[in-house]
């Protein structure tokens, strides 16, 4: 890897917080590099602009940082529908640590750029397919596993979880408290993954 790459990375690693917790239009360069600890002006050298700083954020988060999160869904040690609920479960914790403020970073990225950036809604869109892809896995092994019979296609019912899980997150945001998501957690495992 290049150097030019790694300090990119770390860039990445150490301000994508900010951008998190501030929203995009609440986050400025000037933000981004203080977090990262470089002048203003390095920003250019490893980025074209924010909003392509937006993009390779969402694209680290995802990939980097999010990565343990999601090998819950790979675990082959563990069934296929409890990887589904323990992703979930893991999901929620995170949420009720963190005060029932954050969300999800690609989802809020998603509401607030989605509409107005290009690049950032087929960033924001390709993640979320990735997402769909391996609940979908889990789902379609579980039914060659134990005859898992959902009423609804795989793949609907795929993209289903992950929507419900985006909106259960935005109104967790207004509450600021955990019921709308054992509500969201309920109807999964008692409704969707029966």
């Amino acid at each position: 890897m290049d150097k030019k790459l790694i300090k990119k990375n770390e860039i990445l690693e150490n301000s994508i917080c900010v951008m998190f917790l501030k929203g995009y239009n609440g986050t400025s360069v000037k933000d981004i590099t203080d977090a990262a600890g470089i002048p203003k002006g390095s920003f250019y050298n490893y980025f074209e602009d924010k909003e392509h700083y937006a993009v390779d954020a969402l694209y680290y988060y995802f990939y980097e940082t999010s990565k343990q999160t999601f090998e819950i869904l790979a675990d082959k040690n563990i069934k296929p529908l409890e990887r589904i609920k323990n992703f979930y479960k893991h999901m929620i914790g995170q949420n009720e640590e963190a005060g029932f403020k954050l969300g999800c970073f690609v989802g809020n990225i998603t509401q607030e750029m989605g509409d107005i950036s290009t690049i950032i809604s087929e960033a924001t869109d390709e993640i979320h397919k990735e997402i769909v892809k391996r609940i979908y896995v889990c789902l379609v092994e579980a039914y060659e596993l134990n005859g898992f019979n959902s009423k609804v296609d795989i793949k609907k019912l795929s993209n289903f979880i992950v929507s419900s899980w985006q909106g259960t997150l935005l109104r967790m945001k207004a509450s600021k408290n955990r019921e709308v998501l054992d509500d969201f957690y309920e109807v999964l495992v008692e409704v969707l993954l029966r």
